[in-house]
């Protein structure tokens, strides 16, 4: 029989539960050391319950259909369990507290204040059903010892659950942050999308181009892997240079024109911009670039400045060197 993958609150609960189990053998043997020499009947059942029920827990959660459910149940049968053992332990008050805080903490994290009033009632139970089966013995003070090994488990467990949530919780903000970062490039994108676009990667390498690409430049131009640079005119590279580096660490929206090197051997300007995406210590892991052609506007500023009466013009008393300096010569 194949066994399936569990569910993932029995992937998180396993290795708590064993460690937490095999601790309280430990305790268990001491309290047994510590009133007298433990009875085989004890370290027997003690094997059982803490040294091999946990395995058996979570290989029911793997052939069960619904292994969420199994491991609901088993958290609500350790409780059940550990009541008796706090009965078996004669009501010492620092062990009882320690198997009533773990069943309580257990429960909760997974189910919430109905879950914790679950186990609470069953831990009760089965410390009343096993107690008066014993007799109700009632021995509350431990040695140091004891006591001891007490306070290091509580301390110990609560704060594994407390370094669980804090992982879980950076699980949900990262993904939390992916969709944002996704929807925000998804808008970006989505205001340009008759524009070019582009996604870099490291060493600003393509990782996409969209297919309007084909409108300017050859296919091997701009396929996966080529280097964005070479499709910027020599000239403008710099500035390239310097709008990536804006983007990388500025989150600028800032709007650069530039002119790329076309198939045809043309210098198109195309006005740039991009938006960067983070990972979680703040590198970046890809640019998106939108690229507007406005190399019509540009020849139709040019065509201006140098018209008859334009400051730019032959005579006049200003040059298209001052008023455009690198936005287009060809």
């Amino acid at each position: 029989m194949q066994l399936a993958r569990p569910h993932l609150i029995a992937r998180i609960d396993y290795a708590p539960r064993a460690l937490a189990f095999g601790y309280i053998f430990l305790v268990v043997v001491a309290l047994s050391v510590e009133r007298g020499a433990p009875t085989w009947p004890t370290l027997a059942l003690g094997i059982a319950q803490f040294l091999v029920y946990p395995h058996l827990a979570y290989l029911h959660t793997r052939i069960a259909a619904n292994s969420k459910r199994a491991e609901l149940s088993n958290l609500l049968l350790d409780s059940l369990m550990l009541g008796a053992w706090a009965a078996q332990a004669h009501f010492a008050l620092w062990v009882g507290c320690g198997l009533l805080i773990g069943a309580c903490i257990s429960n909760a994290a997974n189910g919430g204040i109905r879950r914790l009033g679950g186990a609470i009632a069953l831990f009760a139970a089965g410390a009343i059903g096993w107690g008066a089966f014993l007799g109700f013995p009632f021995q509350p003070a431990t040695g140091p010892y004891v006591s001891g090994l007490c306070i290091g488990g509580i301390i110990g467990y609560a704060s594994w659950i407390g370094i669980l949530s804090h992982a879980q919780n950076r699980r949900l903000l990262r993904a939390r942050d992916a969709v944002s970062k996704s929807e925000e490039q998804f808008r970006f994108i989505a205001e340009h999308a008759g524009d070019l676009v582009v996604v870099l990667g490291p060493l600003e390498l393509i990782r996409y181009a969209s297919p309007s690409h084909a409108r300017y430049f050859k296919r091997d131009a701009y396929r996966p892997g080529q280097p964005w640079f070479d499709l910027v005119h020599p000239e403008d590279r710099g500035h390239a240079r310097h709008l990536l580096d804006r983007i990388a660490f500025a989150r600028t929206r800032e709007r650069v024109p530039l002119r790329m090197l076309a198939a045809s051997g043309a210098c198109p300007v195309m006005e740039c911009q991009g938006n960067a995406v983070w990972d979680d210590t703040r590198n970046v892991q890809m640019m998106v670039l939108i690229l507007h052609d406005v190399d019509a506007r540009v020849r139709t500023d040019v065509e201006l400045q140098l018209s008859p009466g334009s400051p730019a013009a032959p005579g006049g008393t200003g040059s298209v060197g001052e008023s455009a300096p690198w936005v287009w010569r060809g």
